[in-house]
């Protein structure tokens, strides 16, 4: 439902651009990220040793020291907040996502609280 409604909203003639980046991000993260860290963005899953991270704010941003920059670097270059490797299976996404495409997730998962 929620897909639907959000779908539908950035349809609209007074739709922000904002909004539309929002949508395509949660296409994108529903796709690409929700296998390892869920619908929801509460992740949780085992993978061997790791567990695949919370992405819910504001937990995320306060890890990641409310720096977008250092998210769309976790996102597209797998590395954490202090630039160190995330664990595995975390990929690096660059080169299968754009810039672009990982701001847009990252618009969707300022709107996920847990």
């Amino acid at each position: 439902m929620r897909r639907t409604l959000l779908a539908a909203l950035a349809t609209l003639p007074f739709a922000t651009p904002a909004a539309a980046q929002m949508t395509q991000g949660q296409s994108l993260y529903d796709k690409d990220c929700a296998i390892c860290h869920l619908a929801n963005g509460v992740g949780g899953v085992h993978f061997c040793d790791a567990v695949s991270a919370n992405l819910t704010a504001p937990g995320l941003e306060a890890t990641y020291r409310n720096s977008d920059t250092l998210i769309l670097r976790a996102i597209l270059q797998a590395k954490d907040q202090d630039g160190a490797p995330l664990d595995m299976p975390m990929p690096a996404w660059s080169g299968r996502l754009s810039p672009a495409d990982a701001t847009q997730i990252l618009t969707y998962l300022k709107t996920l609280h847990s």
